[in-house]
């Protein structure tokens, strides 16, 4: 084996091994990424889900009803809060109808359209 050929392979063993090494940084910081994603989800999710329950509490002490539908549509409305009504209907398994009768009876108590009719999102008062 020539000098050069010599050269020439040691050259490509350290870019592999830089490689390598790179490889294995970029790795480790994909996975920490992910951890912190998957914490900040767990912590928005758990926040939802308590201002869900804040606002069942709520209508409870003021002595207003809310029907299982209702609930449903809140915790679906936690989870997106840019879901839309056919995707509500949807979910709960009542018409589009229904599903607008019982957003009409929580808005302004329980439940505020942020934004235009397409393009907002819907938010819960707690």
């Amino acid at each position: 084996m020539s000098e050069q050929e010599k050269s020439v392979k040691e050259n490509a063993d350290r870019v592999t091994d830089t490689l390598s090494k790179v490889s294995k940084k970029v790795t480790d910081e994909q996975a920490k990424v992910s951890d912190r994603v998957t914490e900040k989800q767990t912590k928005v999710t758990d926040k939802r889900e308590m201002s869900v329950k804040k606002t069942v509490a709520k209508a409870l002490e003021n002595g207003d009803k809310l029907t299982q539908n209702c609930i449903t549509i809140l915790q679906l409305m936690a989870e997106n809060p840019y879901i839309t009504k056919m995707e509500l209907a949807s979910a709960v398994g009542i018409s589009a109808t229904s599903i607008m009768r019982n957003i009409e009876y929580m808005r302004n108590k329980y439940l505020r359209r942020v934004g235009p009719d397409n393009g907002g999102f819907w938010e819960i008062i707690e």
